[in-house]
């Protein structure tokens, strides 16, 4: 009860911020409807509920079951098994994840369902499964991750450019939507147990961080081939206009509960099933610690639906009028400033980013706080935003005009700054932009670019999961670049201290 209540209490400062900052939005520059205000504290309400629910399920069900799991297939002793087992269970993951499925809907009902969400699902969790296996080849073989990532975004820039800009933000956005609530837990402890089990020296003891940013990356590669495959011109389209609801708020919310659970049982099944299989074969664990999993599972269950209810009817709405109206005002500076204060106040609203930053503190013996990485994520994807508000309202302003010099930027910083920190950078871009970005920053630019002239709702809003999801990789690494500066003076009295007692 205690470790809830705890949770509780970190649900309710993470949503407070954001609930706080509509409001004050509301009450002065841009008046909501008061059903959608209605809905959003509704909303608001259900999150605090739901997220230390879905926080408790996960430590006790999903983060498990990926633990035994790679405990399995390194145990088996076969690479092409671990390989296999690896893939096999990152796609199954991906196509359960939630974030993907919010995007590829957003995508399909932009642009009135001529782009093809079903085919990007699976050709996306296809690619992420292909690169969970790279990548614990990579941690198998010990390869360094800086130079395994560098060669992967050398594909991906050659892929980029025979890919046409509208399935380039995209592609970039789906990396991001890959990496959330689901699928975080289940491959960080995939990744972490197959590095404890295999580690035989100190210089291996962080191989676990990074899975994550390799596994997006599958994601972007896949809707680049989906671009290649499939392009038949520049994507068009605009918002969806508003279902017209009959009935009270509660009906509303009752209805989304309903939808959502549906969804959610159907995202957990495949996964809990597959997880008895292999403990009835293999594993075999005692039998109270069987239940603990389902009854993990069944608190993974209740606090997901909750939460995906309280995003859906509450934020989606509300984001995109307040971000509609913000650039009414004709001020882009406004519209950045704003942009910047969401990104700040949403990450610590996300679920994907306190089960990384606590899996970083308890991996590192605390030497690296939750705190001090989730402050740092804060700041990335504030400018994140803020670039993205930019491109929205500067003409001619690409993605990759940002994108680009930005992941240059991280590449060259992977080579100076502790390994630890390259790992914890990749991961931490997949998780910063989950499905609270998804859901809150993503409509906020999308109201945007509908009002201002001379934007592209689909080139120009889509790419700031990618912006989201690349700031992080910067910010962290400067952060270990940081630390590096910092402990280099203590290392070498060290070393002057270990000479001198060899001389006496």
């Amino acid at each position: 009860m205690g470790l809830l209540v705890s949770k509780l209490e970190e649900a309710l400062f993470s949503i407070l911020p954001i609930t706080i900052t509509i409001l004050i939005l509301h009450f002065t520059l841009t008046p909501l409807d008061t059903e959608i205000v209605a809905k959003f504290i509704f909303g608001a309400l259900l999150m605090i509920i739901g997220i230390p629910l879905f926080l408790l399920g996960i430590d006790l069900s999903i983060t498990p079951i990926g633990e035994q799991i790679s405990e399995v297939l390194v145990k088996s002793n076969k690479l092409w098994l671990i390989l296999l087992g690896g893939g096999f269970f990152g796609f199954i993951v991906t196509v359960a994840e939630p974030d993907l499925h919010i995007l590829a809907d957003q995508v399909k009902a932009i642009t009135s369902g001529h782009f093809n969400s079903n085919l990007m699902i699976l050709l996306v969790s296809a690619g992420v499964g292909a690169l969970v296996s790279f990548g614990i080849f990579r941690i198998l073989k010990n390869i360094r991750l800086n130079r395994f990532m560098t060669v992967v975004y050398l594909i991906i820039l050659a892929l980029g450019i025979f890919t046409q800009p509208d399935f380039l933000a995209i592609a970039f956005d789906a990396s991001g939507n890959t990496t959330g609530a689901v699928s975080v837990p289940f491959i960080l402890a995939l990744a972490v147990g197959i590095s404890v089990m295999t580690r035989s020296n100190e210089i291996e003891e962080n191989d676990g961080f990074g899975m994550l940013g390799i596994a997006s990356t599958g994601a972007i590669v896949a809707v680049m081939i989906q671009g290649l495959l499939t392009a038949t011109g520049p994507i068009s389209g605009s918002l969806p206009t508003a279902k017209i609801v009959t009935g009270s708020v509660f009906h509303s919310i009752w209805t989304a509960i309903a939808e959502n659970g549906t969804d959610t049982f159907f995202v957990l099944m495949p996964i809990l099933i597959i997880y008895v299989v292999i403990e009835l074969i293999w594993i075999r664990q005692p039998l109270y610690k069987l239940k603990r999993i389902f009854v993990g599972s069944a608190y993974t269950y209740i606090g997901f639906v909750i939460f995906l209810t309280g995003i859906n009817i509450g934020f989606l709405q509300a984001s995109r009028q307040v971000g509609y109206q913000v650039a009414a005002f004709g001020k882009p500076w406004l519209l950045v400033l704003i942009g910047m204060v969401f990104g700040v106040i949403t990450i610590p609203a996300e679920p994907s980013v306190h089960v990384l930053t606590r899996q970083i503190e308890d991996n590192t013996a605390g030497s690296i706080k939750a705190l001090r990485v989730m402050l740092t994520l804060c700041l990335g994807v504030a400018a994140a935003v803020g670039l993205s508000m930019l491109r929205i309202s500067i003409p001619g302003l690409q993605l990759w005009h940002i994108l680009l010099p930005g992941m240059v930027i991280a590449i060259i910083l992977s080579y100076i700054v502790p390994d630890i920190f390259v790992g914890i950078a990749y991961d931490s871009g997949g998780v910063a932009a989950g499905t609270m970005t998804s859901v809150f920053i993503l409509p906020f630019a999308q109201g945007a670019a509908e009002f201002i002239p001379g934007a592209d709702i689909v080139r120009d809003s889509f790419g700031i999961i990618a912006l989201v999801a690349m700031t992080p990789l910067v910010a962290v690494q400067l952060l270990g670049l940081i630390y590096k500066l910092k402990t280099r003076p203590l290392l070498s009295e060290v070393s002057e201290m270990d000479e001198y007692m060899e001389e006496i």
